[in-house]
């Protein structure tokens, strides 16, 4: 008979082989620099994203781990919440905006 693994076992082995796949690998470590930089502008958000705009940008999310979430550790605070494909968001310490619709990401700090 064979153990049953559990539901966050089972989540945590799909993370793992997702951060091998070369196109989720990819937004995992996005994920994991935006975290650990803390960047406090937008400008800097886009950066880690690979834009090389300072005013827009895109996300390729779709998986457990989304863009919001990962501000929110690097203390970006949410400002308005519309759906999970459409929200802004601002740093407390700098002012700088971001708004994101559908994986499109805007630097909204002059607006």
């Amino acid at each position: 008979m064979t153990p049953e693994i559990s539901s966050y076992d089972r989540l945590l082995e799909m993370e793992a082989r997702q951060r091998q796949d070369p196109f989720w690998g990819h937004i995992h470590r996005q994920l994991d620099e935006i975290e650990a930089a803390a960047p406090t502008t937008s400008a800097e958000v886009l950066r880690l994203l690979d834009s090389t705009s300072t005013q827009s940008g895109f996300f390729h999310g779709g998986m457990d781990r989304e863009l919001l979430g990962s501000l929110t550790i690097a203390g970006w605070e949410v400002t308005e919440y519309n759906a999970a494909y459409y929200w802004t968001a601002q740093h407390p310490a700098t002012g700088e905006s971001l708004e994101y619709i559908e994986g499109d990401v805007y630097n909204r700090t002059d607006r």
